[in-house]
């Protein structure tokens, strides 16, 4: 089982983190890919995932397998950043870590040349890495972001009902069924025997859609603490329909780019693209590149910084009122 310990200065120190987390939201998602179960919440989203999935996702499956460990340096966030920051932070781990982080890993299974490359600190692999993360993030989890930020926010605001309530103890009494506060230590059962001593540092409550079972957190103790726990999303939750069909813009541009452009009703910096698309920085770049060539927005500048608006065609668009 899972003790987590904590001090007076670390109950003083719980937050439960705001929105969802691109790479946990990412891993999580890649183990609920290869399973069978949870299919009456998961399945229709599964069905068009594997649908859509790129070839160069399957090096993720090397490093994410359904059962057992998942490397720590593939999920570096406790909801504090976007997709481009977090990349960016996985792919600067140091290299000690990432090679003692895959050492683990392949205890429990082949290790693959792919796999090899990455741990020796191989910059070709890392880019691959950083494709392949990208790809299937932009593939299996940007176009349902507004959905998966509705059912997050429900239950912050019952987490939120539960600490105004209950203080901390019926916050974290009632994270999960198989968590157990007896202060000054939260359990957590059926999990591998582990215990993290939070020291002062707070710990990060982090709602996860794709997480399943009991809450978990990392192995390596010395990283920033964090438990990721399963919220419980309503069975309507991706309305079991794909979003594009659902969305006539979305059908046109593509659910990131329509996104992007509705982004623009103000104006935008790359960068606010990016956090609203939660996409990477150099994919918000590509798509205010691609509404700008087809005059969808405009980009101007102010106070040296690049800022994208949509123009009357975009309007029109969003409007369903494209010319004849």
């Amino acid at each position: 089982m899972l003790r987590i310990h904590f001090t007076s200065a670390d109950v003083s120190r719980i937050s439960v983190a705001d929105g969802p987390d691109p790479l946990w939201e990412a891993l999580l998602s890649l183990h609920l890919l290869q399973e069978r179960d949870s299919s009456l919440v998961f399945g229709e989203w599964r069905r068009l995932v594997r649908k859509a999935r790129p070839a160069r996702v399957r090096l993720l499956l090397e490093l994410a397998p359904p059962v057992g460990y998942s490397p720590d340096f593939l999920t570096p966030g406790r909801g504090d950043g976007d997709l481009g920051t977090l990349v960016d932070r996985m792919l600067s781990t140091p290299r000690r870590n990432l090679r003692d982080d895959l050492t683990h890993l392949v205890r429990e299974r082949p290790v693959t040349p792919w796999t090899r490359s990455l741990a020796s600190g191989d910059l070709g692999a890392l880019e691959q890495l950083r494709m392949a993360m990208t790809t299937y993030y932009e593939t299996a989890i940007g176009p349902y972001l507004t959905r998966m930020r509705t059912q997050i926010e429900a239950d912050r605001t019952r987490r939120a009902r539960a600490l105004l309530d209950g203080g901390v103890d019926r916050l974290l009494s009632t994270l999960h069924p198989s968590a157990r506060w007896d202060s000054p230590v939260l359990t957590v059962l059926q999990y591998t025997d582990q215990d993290l001593y939070l020291g002062g540092r707070g710990l990060v409550l982090l709602p996860s859609l794709f997480c399943r079972g009991h809450p978990i957190t990392l192995k390596d103790d010395g990283r920033a603490p964090v438990l990721v726990y399963s919220i419980t999303p309503s069975l309507g939750w991706l309305n079991a329909t794909d979003p594009v069909a659902a969305d006539p813009v979305a059908g046109l541009l593509g659910p990131t780019r329509a996104t992007c452009l509705r982004a623009c009703v103000q104006p935008r910096t790359t960068t606010d693209l990016a956090r609203h698309g939660g996409i990477s920085l150099s994919a918000a770049s590509r798509q205010a590149t691609a509404l700008r060539e087809a005059g969808l927005v405009a980009t101007f500048r102010h106070r040296n910084m690049a800022h994208h608006q949509i123009t009357a065609l975009g309007i029109a668009v969003l409007n369903s009122e494209l010319p004849v």
